[in-house]
């Protein structure tokens, strides 16, 4: 007992030293990312983000989660190069090769020894895969602090490495990514002390609590009608959606208010005079939902938690597929088999406006065109589906069909919420992070339902704050503290 604890001691908050450079990996369902902070500690900074993707003109914190390994289990690639080089193949050289996406629910799994699945129906060890993906994260963040302004030459003993993790993972996961974190080279044996792992909910409440409203954004509900577009925001954001500035009078806000002398501002949300407490609503391609309050000073424990695996993101882009082969049918499941760089390619163009709430255009490869000719004018597909027409190399959808596509989730995700609001937790604040908070049809939905009665709040990048948070609570594990303490727990996997 004493030896596990010890572990937990080690592997929690204990960071590598002052002046040591903080990098953290989160490992996502669907998308995995890094931030990092160079600077010494004394001097802050914000962490900083390697960005995927920009070659296709669509940077982005993250990085598809799949992994491409060899027919002799040697790592190939990972993200968005593993999609691509694993697309071009021809059906019998793809079948040789590893392919794995979609493998983080497997870490809930306790014997670490075991294999799992990959596209081809191939077996490999869940230890092996997870190392290799450690360990890409490991060279490609030296790779682009070596190139980096602040950066340089860095070996991976000099950093302060975290390791973003979910609420269902408990000590034991903790020891199979500490091993995993030393077989792919971030700490050698003798010093795991310089590995974290974070809490993802956790690591999200822990940046909101400390950074200035103006990072904030408040979803007004129907009785705050919407104001003018703050200069903070930009052209992109939604109609309605304003920069936060709190009267003075409001106490359960995140940030803002004044000492008793009114000099020196100070959190209100480490005050505990109301009891007010918060769930922090991680949407990714899964949803975690967690209850947090205040204890004493600034100490936050976790009441309770939730997760659910079909309410998130994935379910939103598997309803997009499936409105194509509405649309395509036959056509579509061809063109997917033939051209699957070309499906990633739309994938990537949808991804660019799932998030909005209104008519979008998505355009869509020459082949699909030139594959739906050879049976009739594409334009002809669109006949008998309502809300979706050809319109100049791509594909109109109609505002209701968009969020047609989010209907389980706006039903879904109010209904959890008032589960916990019917545990009487004397919440007064809900707070949405993840890469799916940046939807503007969710969150109309949960301000919708909530809104009059709960802030509802929302970072401004809402796909940034978990790594974020990770990094600052690296550089000074004092900013939140996050007692131990086993939570009520609630899992819904169907």
């Amino acid at each position: 007992m004493l030896s596990l604890f010890r572990f937990l001691r080690s592997s929690l908050f204990q960071p590598g030293g002052d002046n040591c450079p903080v990098i953290a990996i989160d490992i996502g369902s669907g998308y995995s990312g890094y931030a990092f902070n160079l600077k010494p500690r004394k001097e802050g900074g914000e962490a900083q983000f390697k960005q995927w993707n920009e070659e296709l003109g669509l940077p982005y914190p993250k990085t598809p989660t799949c992994i491409l390994f060899d027919e002799n289990g040697n790592f190939l690639k990972f993200g968005y190069e593993a999609q691509t080089v694993y697309n071009k193949m021809g059906k019998e050289e793809a079948k040789k090769h590893y392919f794995f996406e979609e493998f983080k629910a497997s870490l809930r799994e306790k014997d670490w020894s075991r294999t799992i699945k990959d596209h081809n129906n191939k077996s490999m060890t869940i230890m092996k895969v997870v190392t290799e993906v450690l360990r890409f994260m490991k060279d490609d963040a030296l790779k682009t602090i070596k190139v980096h302004p602040e950066g340089g030459e860095l070996r991976a003993s000099d950093i302060t490495w975290v390791v973003c993790i979910t609420g269902n993972w408990d000590y034991r996961t903790k020891r199979f990514l500490r091993d995993a974190a030393i077989q792919a080279g971030l700490v050698a044996a003798d010093d795991t002390g310089k590995v974290m792992f974070i809490n993802e909910a956790e690591a999200a409440l822990a940046w909101c609590l400390n950074h200035p409203s103006d990072d904030l954004i408040a979803q007004n509900s129907p009785a705050r009608p919407p104001g003018p577009t703050d200069a903070g925001t930009s052209c992109s954001d939604p109609p309605g959606q304003v920069a936060v500035h709190f009267d003075a009078e409001e106490t359960i806000v995140l940030m803002e208010t004044q000492t008793g002398d009114g000099n020196q501002r100070r959190n209100p949300a480490t005050e505990t005079s109301d009891g007010k407490r918060y769930i922090v609503v991680n949407c990714g391609e899964t949803i975690e939902f967690n209850v947090y309050g205040f204890l004493d000073g600034r100490a936050v424990g976790k009441m309770y938690e939730i997760f659910n695996d079909n309410l998130g993101g994935r379910s939103v882009d598997i309803k997009f597929f499936t409105f194509l082969w509405m649309i395509f049918q036959e056509l579509w499941k061809e063109y997917e088999e033939n051209f699957p760089n070309e499906v990633q390619e739309m994938m990537i163009n949808f991804l660019r406006v799932k998030h909005l709430d209104e008519e979008v255009w998505i355009r869509c490869p020459e082949n699909l065109k030139e594959q739906a000719a050879k049976k009739k004018d594409i334009e002809r597909f669109f006949d008998s589906v309502e809300g979706a027409s050809w319109d100049n190399r791509g594909i109109r959808i109609s505002r209701e069909i968009l969020r047609s596509l989010y209907r389980e989730i706006q039903v879904g995700l109010p209904a959890y919420i008032n589960h916990m609001l019917g545990k009487d937790f004397n919440i007064g604040s809900i707070v949405l992070v993840g890469g799916l908070a940046q939807s503007q049809i969710l969150r109309q939905s949960i301000t919708e339902e909530f809104g009059s009665d709960y802030k509802v709040l929302c970072p401004l990048r809402p796909q940034e704050v978990i790594l974020k948070g990770a990094v600052e609570l690296a550089i000074n594990p004092k900013l939140v503290s996050f007692p131990k303490k086993a939570a009520g727990r609630f899992k819904c996997f169907s």
